[in-house]
């Protein structure tokens, strides 16, 4: 049975959110183009990775 999550995507996405939470202040502005460069997201997954960021941070709600 297939859930559907591509676990590769997921872990593109979880892997540009920890780097974001670790380097906010390095990474270059604007952030979706410069995530999705680095890391190879989709526009809907570089906001993904963003604001799992900001919940790994605290500054968001779970």
């Amino acid at each position: 049975m297939n859930s559907g999550v591509d676990h590769e995507m997921t872990a593109k996405v979880d892997e540009a959110a920890v780097w974001l939470a670790v380097n906010w202040w390095k990474a270059e502005r604007p952030l979706v183009p410069f995530l999705r460069r680095r890391f190879g997201l989709t526009p809907m997954e570089a906001v993904t990775a963003m604001r799992e960021s900001a919940r790994i941070k605290g500054l968001a709600d779970a």
